[in-house]
């Protein structure tokens, strides 16, 4: 048997490392509130509703994109310590929390919750192809050798090094899903979620918390509207579906119109708003059947997390269960 544990399990030593040795540690050294294991730095939570497209395709009107509209909330962060400047240009990421869906969901905590959640960040591809690579590559990250994972993987500094790019704002940048979903029994797809919105930055470069205080800005002022593509492989299409570091071309997979996110003039800052945001769980998982995450990479998503949230909440004092209906302004 393998003495690499990684080889083991990948998906049980992704979430040791992630949960037992990385967060634990960062609440060991009294960190608080608890933060999550990943994207720890919150930019800002808003309040929303996504519409669906009554044009889309019947094809892909499964689960999710069955329904006509839902309430949500949106979580903006950033993939670096809460305290680090945003000059850092960090992996942004944008977590939906659906209010509406038929349950149940493949979710490890409260599946019959009338919630569903979408995860996307801002590059369309992943620094690594599978769930053991994630493991291995984690592991040699805590112990300061991930040069010897560079050194046998360029492609995986090449994409890091793609993914610290500077974004104007948290609502004019673009995210992708990254890894595939089912769509039906049938299908494999990716989502997108362009901004139809732009300009420069409304906060200034030496502000360290630039984006939130742009997000805060903007809001203040006037909506902000998204679209929700959804990209469907063509019948002849040979495209991966466990191996993250490979785009999927549009001559391929072209994108189809699925919804519009709007998100209406609101103060960010308002009490209580960010307090709840944060103390909401989001996992791939949280989709029906029809929705399912597809990949050995998600496998330790739907381990790692669920304990990540459990362990925060509990440090945190907060129920570690999910909201049957939104936060009202």
């Amino acid at each position: 048997m393998s003495d690499d544990p990684c080889r083991q399990d990948f998906a049980e030593n992704t979430r040791r490392l992630f949960v037992d040795v990385a967060q634990a540690k960062a609440i060991a050294s009294g960190a608080r509130p608890a933060r999550r294991a990943v994207f720890r730095k919150t930019h800002g939570v808003v309040r929303a509703k996504m519409i669906l497209d009554p044009e889309r395709p019947a094809s892909i009107r499964f689960g999710i994109f069955a329904a006509e509209e839902y309430d949500a909330w949106i979580r903006f962060s950033s993939d670096v310590a809460p305290t680090e400047s945003d000059s850092s240009n960090g992996t942004v990421g944008m977590a939906l929390k659906l209010f509406g869906i038929l349950p149940p969901t493949l979710a490890k905590v409260d599946p019959h919750a009338p919630t569903a959640d979408l995860l996307l960040q801002n590059h369309d591809v992943f620094f690594v192809d599978t769930g053991y690579d994630m493991c291995a590559f984690t592991q040699l990250s805590l112990d300061g050798r991930e040069d010897e994972w560079y050194t046998q993987h360029p492609e995986t500094k090449a994409i890091l090094t793609a993914m610290t790019k500077r974004e104007e704002s948290v609502l004019t940048a673009t995210y992708w899903s990254v890894l595939p979903y089912a769509c039906g029994d049938r299908q494999a797809v990716k989502y997108r979620v362009s901004s139809e919105s732009d300009g420069p930055s409304l906060a200034p470069d030496a502000d360290p918390n630039r984006l939130r205080s742009d997000l805060s800005a903007r809001l203040f002022k006037q909506k902000a509207d998204f679209r929700l593509s959804m990209q469907v492989p063509r019948p002849d299409a040979n495209l991966p579906i466990d191996q993250a570091t490979v785009r999927w071309p549009e001559t391929e997979a072209p994108f189809t119109a699925v919804a519009r996110i709007q998100i209406p003039a609101q103060n960010i800052r308002a009490e209580g708003q960010e307090t709840y945001g944060d103390a909401l769980a989001f996992s791939s998982w949280r989709v029906p059947e029809a929705n399912r995450p597809l990949g050995s990479i998600a496998e330790s998503r739907r381990k790692a997390y669920p304990a990540s949230a459990a362990q925060r909440h509990y440090v945190n004092g907060q129920i570690d269960g999910e909201p049957h209906t939104p936060r009202h302004s």
